[in-house]
């Protein structure tokens, strides 16, 4: 019996946590990109792109596998800002945000010459540990 208590008391922690972690990705959505990538530590040094992309056929596969989901669009803008943040080897850092409407629906961050170049934005601790950037 005490078993199956703290099975439940388990799955209802693990249902609070995802509830609030889901209210968190909402509540980004309406932000501009200076104040979405300051909710994750980046700062910007200036616009670096602009372009526009049917989601149906997405030519950029990095955001497939950092978890944007563009099935529920039709149409997506991306903006690629140049970061101030810089690699320790001196190479750049780049942040791409997607957007319908004027709502921030996801993003991630990719470096010069790393492989895999790709990260998540919520990794910027991770990336300092890790080495990768000052």
């Amino acid at each position: 019996m005490d078993f199956i208590k703290k099975i439940l008391v388990l799955f209802a922690f693990f249902c609070l946590v995802f509830l609030i972690c889901s209210k968190e990705t909402t509540e980004r959505n309406n932000v501009n990109p200076v104040e979405y990538l300051l909710s994750f530590g980046w700062h910007i040094e200036e616009k670096f792109s602009e372009r526009t992309q049917d989601a149906n056929k997405p030519v950029d596969l990095d955001a497939m596998y950092t978890g944007i989901d563009l099935k529920p669009y039709k149409e997506v803008h991306i903006t690629t800002y140049l970061l101030k943040e810089k690699q320790k080897t001196g190479k750049k850092l780049y942040a791409d945000i997607y957007q319908v409407n004027e709502d921030i629906i996801g993003g991630y961050g990719s470096a010069e010459g790393w492989v895999p170049g790709t990260f998540s934005l919520k990794d910027k601790e991770e990336l300092i540990k890790e080495g990768l950037i000052k």
